[in-house]
């Protein structure tokens, strides 16, 4: 099962959903949760990581298997 969260609009609640769905099927199975925002992540902050050193354990600990990987955009016909 692959969920994914996302909105163009900051502030609608896209982390708060993430980090809820995360730890509701975190009881059954091994889970990714990923926060793609580069600007101003904070999911970990909603999943209670605030130690960078926990953070890296995290991230590092395991690697995980990429079961699909897809890149999606739209590019207008007069843009470069």
């Amino acid at each position: 099962m692959k969920i994914v969260v996302a909105s163009g609009k900051g502030g609608v609640g896209k982390s708060m959903l993430a980090s809820s769905l995360a730890l509701l099927f975190s009881k059954n199975k091994k889970i990714v949760a990923c926060d793609c925002d580069v600007d101003a992540p904070n999911l970990g902050l909603w999943l209670g990581i605030t130690d960078y050193d926990e953070k890296e354990k995290i991230s590092t600990s395991e690697k995980a298997e990429i079961i699909d990987q897809k890149s999606f955009g739209w590019q207008h016909p007069g843009s470069v």
